[in-house]
């Protein structure tokens, strides 16, 4: 008998929770990158100050808008408003310090990084994972989910103070909960989406619609009611946020940044045949190298003629569909200095939540994921345990030009809990990996049965 068999569902679930929160929280990013510092420096403006304005920090970042002779972030602001009141009890704790015009306590952005990056990752995790176990799975599911993430961009972010793992974790709890008929909490976990990245704003948009399509054929607009009541609440608070700060419930931050403006004059640029290819296979910024499981994902779900359409192509597809080419038209599709799509993160996420209980049940999934995820973990943990996401927009292969020489020269990264206890990097790195291993090694020993189950599930 499973272990997990003798636990009840909350207790396995807190477990695998717990662990993958731990993983992911091993590194704490606290580089002065000026997307991370654009949201802790509005983090430290309003605990410490009482204010949106970021002018006391405003040198730290290139990440800021002017508007009216004051500087703010130009951020989607809800992951700031989450790590507000942490950094405030951290204050009062002595766990965090105030920051100052030359720098910004890095404590309050290791606590940014693990609360709008770690948490999310990990929850992101946990609801892939019990999906996957509900599928009558070939491979233990626990392997098929920490490979994929791990072994791909989401991981390199998990601990960073971005706003795209919080993000797509909203879309997936939206999602889950349109699929199962709560649409209360799918307005409200789509408001939330929107307000940590404001392109997400795809999403509860083919929500809406697919909603009124269904209340023109059914009669009932229930359904669609109680979506916009959800959601409500968070539409008021931006265009609240948005008239406070830029003078206009509809201008944003981005209309007002400091010294950028894309080929095309503002945030859109010319459609550039080459972003499609950068963005899904080359070794650049592609999606699928840098998660590569999710291609024996899409083969076990096109074979199986299964796919995320299974709950209507509005729910997932179409708005993934949406948000590729939105990003692909973005002046800066690229992502600056990344690893990886960071820009596709909510694609990346829907992809592996759609396909991987098909993969999962795929007998050949017990060769193929292993060794495909093999290379996703090399890759991903040699960025990791080296430069993280801070590679240069003009280097074209990343994984040849920049991860393995600094592999190969040991420039292994401090930025992890036990350094900061005074474990060589290079030794905190080798625990990282042997603490990885045993937990997967565990999880597929915890999980050696297989379950006789009907796996066609919604996507739920």
């Amino acid at each position: 008998m499973r272990i997990f068999d003798l636990m009840s569902e909350r207790t396995s679930s807190l477990l695998f929770f717990l662990v993958t929160l731990f993983l992911s929280s091993w590194y704490v990013d606290a580089s002065q990158n000026d997307n991370i510092t654009s949201r802790a420096a509005t983090v430290a403006a309003l605990v410490e100050q009482g204010t949106f304005r970021i002018d006391t920090f405003n040198t730290l970042t290139g990440d800021k808008a002017l508007f009216e002779g004051h500087y703010y972030s130009e951020k989607a602001p809800l992951p700031a408003l989450l790590v507000a009141p942490f950094h405030a009890l951290a204050l009062l704790l002595h766990f965090t310090h105030p920051s100052t015009a030359t720098a910004l306590d890095p404590g309050l952005l290791r606590l940014g990084g693990i609360v709008a990056g770690s948490v999310p990752f990990a929850v992101i995790m946990l609801l892939v994972w019990q999906r996957v176990r509900r599928s009558a799975w070939r491979i233990a599911p626990s392997t098929v989910v920490l490979l994929t993430f791990f072994g791909s961009f989401l991981f390199i972010y998990a601990g960073s103070f971005f706003g795209h793992l919080i993000g797509a974790m909203f879309v997936l709890l939206a999602l889950r909960a349109k699929t199962l008929e709560h649409y209360v909490w799918t307005g409200v976990w789509g408001g939330c989406a929107v307000l940590c990245e404001f392109s997400l704003v795809i999403f509860p948009l083919c929500w809406i619609i697919d909603l009124v399509w269904k209340t023109y054929r059914q009669g009932s607009a229930r359904p669609l009611l109680k979506m916009i009541a959800g959601g409500s609440p968070f539409l008021v608070f931006l265009l609240v946020y948005n008239t406070a700060l830029f003078g206009s419930p509809f201008a944003m931050g981005y209309a007002h940044v400091v010294g950028y403006t894309s080929a095309g004059g503002g945030l859109l640029g010319a459609f550039d045949p080459g972003s499609l290819f950068g963005l899904t296979i080359s070794m650049y910024r592609g999606l699928f190298p840098h998660m590569p499981i999710l291609i024996l994902g899409l083969i076990a779900a096109w074979k199986g003629r299964r796919s995320i359409l299974d709950n209507g192509p509005m729910n997932a597809l179409v708005p993934s569909i949406l948000l590729f080419v939105f990003v692909a038209l973005l002046g800066m599709w690229w992502g600056g200095w990344a690893f990886g799509p960071r820009h596709l993160t909510t694609v990346g996420m829907v992809l592996a939540y759609g396909t991987l209980p098909y993969l999962a049940e795929r007998t050949w999934s017990r060769w193929a994921v292993p060794l495909v995820g093999l290379f996703g973990i090399v890759y991903a943990f040699g960025a990791q345990f080296t430069l993280w996401h801070g590679m240069p927009t003009g280097v074209q292969n990343p994984l040849l030009e920049l991860v393995l020489p600094a592999v190969r020269n040991g420039q292994w990264t401090t930025m992890q809990w036990p350094t900061l206890l005074g474990v060589d990097p290079g030794v905190a790195n080798l625990l990282f990996v042997l603490v990885f291993a045993l937990v997967v090694v565990l999880g597929a020993w915890m999980e050696r049965t297989r379950p006789v189950q009907d796996s066609s599930l919604p996507l739920r």
